[in-house]
């Protein structure tokens, strides 16, 4: 039974928003089961422990660092007279109960930072979805979801759903299988997800390791290298460092190293002669000194510009990419957490979410001063981008919830590649002006209203580039992934809230598209756009299972264990439907060489799709996979030609997974 079917040309009035839990002390109702748990830690919180009292007025607060900000703020005159915090000696680590102290208000922050974003995101999609056209919906309020297509599909031993194609369909009952990685119910404890708690592994903070305790700084011809490779390499899915203006001898140390610990993935160590493997040598020295580094340039942090915020938010950034996606792996991935959890503080507590309106007045006539002060600022709102983009692909590819709404994101849509890209103040200059489109440019909220609104129009957008278009993809699908777990979880599908993000995914491509001819393409926007259309058609069933995983090892082990269903699949609408965004992913992975400038996470969405179309192959789909030359019925070839595939990866952590988890299933 389709969905498609499922739906009803009597039109319904309109339903007030279904909201099953309840709190017992002031019976506010919530949409979410987390939501819940967040609102009545309200009501057991102590007064005595959540009040801190400013010194000079009656103010209160409930965290050390409001209070703070207010004393700085109200009370300025005191600051000489105020007692200074004695900072520990860099050797010697905080003691149990302080510790214990700090992480606990970490957590807070944390906490009230998820819970932000997933009630802004979640009311600004309702609020749009109000203003649609109200069609026919299929809304069901039966105890299981599965009861929709109990009778056309039957018992299915995966779920796996179709929500745009025909002949979709529903079926929650997961059967027991043997997977070597542990999950949770379906409405797991927010506490889990506090990434600032004490860990005592050893070897995880910075001071434990003894080889960072020197002052070691990788030579010239090493920075240069790296320098090099970065832009070649990192830069075209990270786009927020200029390169025809980057200077390392005038970046901060922090930043160049963790710069450096991405580009030697992809090259030697000059210093070694290149020899085979020195590359990754110097790889993981770099990323443990800048840990190191950053976390001592950190102290400080209250009293740096905004410029060093933005450094050092980049230079965290980079090391939480590298953790997460090059190591792998269950310790570094949860540093890579906790840095992501500190990134969002940093973020807020700057105010870097906001534009930066520079004063040009004394500089108006210096096209230089101004052109310098175009790429600061750019520079800027693309790593609050990047942060963004990081945030929802940990809720794509983990169900982590998100810790950062795209309504706090006050920037404006990142400017054409042509202008970022000019060597020099008189080309910028040259190509605004003979610019066509010259109108101003629309904050990243706005686009993704004219987006989602039947009254939009997309094509008024003025010219930006697409990496913000990558950014508006994230949005859509993070946003058909929290209607996936919300049906699952009231048993309700509501199609006037899917077929939106459906439209505007259509709408989305040409903006994605647009660029074919770019000089080093890293191919993410595509990648990103198939990803989002197969997970828009396909609801992940690890998602809607309840598994929430922490690292990529662990994701990629899903993909390979808890594939959708293959009945399911093999459906000929639903294997129509999927198969031209499957074909996309077979087509990019039969490329040689591998592109140079490749995102790491694409090996994980080229996964994914791989194992779908070796489903369709073992369920003698016609054409499966044709379009790379394999046989209609051979399953045995498409894991030759797989394991060919990611074996031109297996320099990297997660082709030598992919790799791993291929040879699972042959036996």
């Amino acid at each position: 039974m389709s969905i498609a079917s499922a739906s009803t040309n009597v039109a319904e009035p309109k339903r007030p928003p279904f909201q099953p839990f309840q709190c017992h002390i002031c019976h506010s109702r919530f949409t979410r089961h987390e939501n819940l748990k967040r609102h009545a830690a309200l009501h057991n919180r102590s007064p005595s422990n959540a009040s801190l009292p400013c010194e000079y007025c009656s103010a209160t607060f409930s965290r050390p660092d409001l209070r703070h900000r207010h004393m700085k703020k109200k009370h300025a005159e005191f600051e000489d007279t105020r007692p200074r915090k004695r900072r520990q000696s860099p050797r010697q680590a905080p003691s149990p109960p302080a510790q214990a102290i700090l992480q606990a208000e970490k957590s807070r922050v944390a906490s009230r930072g998820s819970e932000g974003s997933e009630e802004d995101d979640a009311q600004f999609l309702t609020d749009i979805l109000a203003q649609q056209p109200q069609p026919s919906t299929a809304t069901s309020e039966s105890p299981s979801i599965g009861h929709l297509v109990a009778a056309d599909l039957g018992p299915s031993p995966l779920m796996g759903t179709s929500l745009l194609g025909p002949g979709a369909g529903f079926d929650v009952q997961m059967h027991p299988m043997d997977i070597p990685h542990s999950t949770t119910s379906f409405a797991p404890d927010l506490s889990c997800f506090n990434f600032d708690q004490a860990t005592p592994e050893e070897g995880f903070f910075p001071m434990s390791l003894p080889h960072l305790q020197d002052d070691w700084f990788p030579s010239n011809n090493q920075i240069a290298r790296g320098c090099d490779l970065f832009f070649t390499h990192v830069s075209p899915f990270v786009p927020f460092l200029h390169q025809p203006s980057f200077d390392p001898s005038q970046s901060a140390n922090h930043l160049v190293l963790s710069m450096l610990c991405l580009a030697y993935q992809y090259g030697e160590d000059p210093d070694c002669g290149d020899q085979p493997g020195s590359g990754q040598s110097l790889s993981s020295r770099t990323f443990h000194r800048a840990r190191a580094l950053v976390a001592s340039d950190e102290e400080g942090v209250e009293d740096s510009t905004l410029a060093q915020h933005v450094a050092m938010v980049q230079a965290y950034f980079l090391l939480e990419l590298y953790s997460m996606m090059y190591l792998c792996g269950k310790k570094d991935s949860l540093y890579g957490l906790k840095t992501h959890s500190k990134i969002i503080s940093l973020v807020r507590s700057s105010g870097m979410a906001q534009p930066t309106f520079a004063n040009t007045s004394e500089a108006t006539e210096d096209l230089d001063s101004l052109w310098h002060e175009f790429i600061k600022a750019e520079s800027h709102k693309r790593t609050i981008f990047a942060v963004h983009q990081l945030d929802t692909l940990w809720y794509q590819f983990l169900s982590i919830p998100r810790l950062f709404s795209h309504l706090e994101i006050k920037h404006e849509l990142p400017c054409p590649e042509d202008y970022w890209a000019a060597p020099t103040s008189v080309q910028w200059a040259h190509r605004q002006l003979v610019n066509k489109n010259t109108g101003s440019s629309v904050p990243y909220p706005d686009a993704i209203r004219r987006f989602l609104s039947p009254e939009g129009d997309p094509a008024s957008i003025p010219a930006f580039d697409s990496y913000g278009a990558i950014n508006i993809t994230h949005f859509l699908v993070s946003s058909a992934r929290e209607i996936s777990g919300w049906s699952t979880m009231t048993g309700m599908l509501s199609m006037e809230r899917l077929e939106p993000l459906r439209t505007s995914l259509l709408a989305l491509s040409p903006f994605i598209h647009s660029h074919p001819e770019a000089p080093n393409p890293s191919h993410l926007g595509e990648a990103t756009w198939e990803a989002a259309m197969i997970e828009l058609q396909m609801w992940s069933p690890s998602h809607t299972g309840g598994i929430v995983e922490g690292s990529m090892d662990a994701v990629m082990h899903q993909f390979t264990f808890l594939p959708s269903s293959c009945e399911f699949l093999c459906e000929a609408d639903t294997a129509k439907t999927i198969q031209p965004h499957v074909n996309w992913f077979l087509q990019y992975l039969d490329m040689e060489p591998v592109p140079d400038a490749e995102a790491p996470w694409i090996i994980l969405y080229s996964y994914k799709a791989f194992m779908i179309a070796w489903q369709l192959v073992r369920g003698g789909v016609a054409d499966a996979m044709k379009i790379v030359n394999v046989q209609d019925g051979d399953s045995e070839g498409a894991l030759s030609w797989a394991r060919e595939a990611f074996g031109r990866r297996q320099r990297w952590q997660l082709g030598k997974i992919a790799l791993a988890c291929l040879d699972t299933l042959t036996t």
